[in-house]
């Protein structure tokens, strides 16, 4: 398989952990389960780069470089276009429980679509200004948590639509990066927030630093994977740091990657990463 992206999630029907890739020499979808050792290809519209890729309990979400926004529901047989728009993506996120998509557009736009049994619908959108650009978001409940390309790191309320600029609905942290924020990922008490600084920042959910290193990291820290136990960052050093995240400490790094990680997916028991069109590689955490 030539990677082009990675995601993962638990199939709600069958209770089956899936690790799902983009398979870039055939423009194909492939969905992995590691634990039974099978796949299923499922077509995907040639033409097209896929940037990014998630997987809920139920469907599978693509992203491509022009802007469109494909749904694929597990075990359909069909590829759905669900949106098809001119502007590019800049980032999205995507709440697991609720099955909702906030999709940020280089314009400064954000909106949010519902994944319902139903269809697919927009629930609300939120106009942040052409000078805002995330590069990073996270959902969680009513909050959308996000990182800049200006290095800003902050949150949105969601809950309540709105068609234009909303002061109150959008909330600034105290700057802490001295570059582009790549990543941001959350947990029931911690804020987590990586980018161009090599800097790794620990945050309430409220927006208060808690912590911060930079010296774990050189070049961009791309990528975070965070829960109550566990914490791994990844970006283009070849270099995966695997923290405590209760006492924002190191516990171990992995330098063998042959490659800038690119794409990254961990669920809590395995982690898959690779690079641009190259094969991909699993590994198994110990608890």
């Amino acid at each position: 398989i030539m990677v082009r992206n990675l995601s993962s999630g638990i199939n709600a029907e069958y209770g089956r952990p899936i690790v799902t890739v983009v398979d870039s020499a055939t423009d194909e979808l492939v969905i992995l389960n590691h634990i039974e050792c099978t796949e299923r290809r499922v077509q995907l519209p040639p033409g097209l780069t896929f940037d990014m890729c998630h997987a809920t309990s139920r469907h599978i979400i693509l992203g491509t470089d022009s802007g469109k926004i494909l749904l694929y529901t597990i075990g359909s047989s069909e590829v759905l276009l669900i949106h098809d728009g001119e502007d590019e993506i800049s980032c999205w996120a995507v709440s697991p429980s609720t099955e909702t998509i906030c999709v940020s557009f280089w314009t400064g736009d954000l909106v949010c679509f519902s994944l319902s049994p139903s269809g697919v619908a927009p629930v609300s959108a939120v106009s942040l200004g052409g000078s805002v650009v995330l590069y990073a978001a996270v959902f969680t409940h009513n909050f959308l948590y996000y990182g800049t390309a200006d290095g800003l790191v902050g949150r949105i309320n969601i809950e309540t639509p709105t068609s234009t600029h909303n002061d109150s609905a959008v909330e600034t942290f105290p700057k802490a990066h001295a570059g582009s924020v790549y990543c941001v990922a959350t947990n029931k008490t911690t804020l987590v927030s990586g980018g161009a600084d090599s800097r790794v920042v620990f945050w309430s959910r409220t927006g208060v630093v808690r912590g911060s290193d930079h010296m774990a990291h050189i070049g961009v820290v791309r990528h975070i994977f965070l829960n109550d136990w566990l914490m791994v960052t990844a970006g283009d050093a070849n270099i995966i740091v695997v923290w405590n995240p209760i006492t924002m400490t190191l516990k171990h790094k992995l330098h063998h990657n042959p490659l800038k990680i690119k794409f990254l997916a961990i669920n809590e028991s395995w982690m898959a990463y690779g690079a641009p069109d190259s094969n991909f590689v699993m590994c198994v955490f110990v608890k």
